[in-house]
């Protein structure tokens, strides 16, 4: 019992050491010019998956530190209008697939596993299935369909 304890407590100080300086790097990021440049440079590779340049920023901060905190970009955009559905259901697809590189790829890491191997399988997997989504023939927007109404309905 004492040993899944300590084993348990030392998990817990593996994943706060890797996601705490993560949060605050991302933080201090955002606050740089070279953010928003950085941000433009990436437009030409994701453009071809189907992503607007809007849809950048929610789907790198999902892609680096995960799912929770890139719902927490995702949403406040689609409520104000910057995203429509399709947009969000495009980044939503690849994070479900490819979200939290940097912390979950560290923890499989730490566990034993081989960092190469799972961001290369991760990231093939997203950018074809979401390739694929985006060439799905999408029905067109009515407008009780966009923006997402702030009541949080789909």
């Amino acid at each position: 019992m004492i040993e899944i304890g300590t084993g348990l407590w030392g998990l817990m100080l593996k994943i706060f050491l890797i996601v705490m300086p993560l949060i605050i790097l991302l933080e201090w990021a955002r606050s740089q010019p070279w953010f928003d440049r950085a941000i433009q440079s990436a437009i030409p590779v994701f453009r071809p998956m189907g992503f607007r340049p809007q849809a950048l920023f929610p789907l790198l901060t999902g892609v680096i530190f995960g799912i929770a905190y890139g719902a927490g970009v995702l949403i406040p955009q689609g409520q104000s209008g910057d995203l429509d559905r399709r947009q969000i259901f495009l980044v939503g697809a690849f994070l479900c697939i490819c979200h939290a590189i940097i912390e979950d790829t560290l923890l499989f890491v730490a566990l034993g596993g081989s960092g190469w191997i799972i961001l290369t399988a991760r990231f093939a997997v997203a950018i074809a299935v979401v390739w694929l989504l985006a060439r799905l023939p999408w029905p067109a927007a009515t407008p009780e369909m966009s923006p997402v109404s702030p009541e949080g309905s789909v």
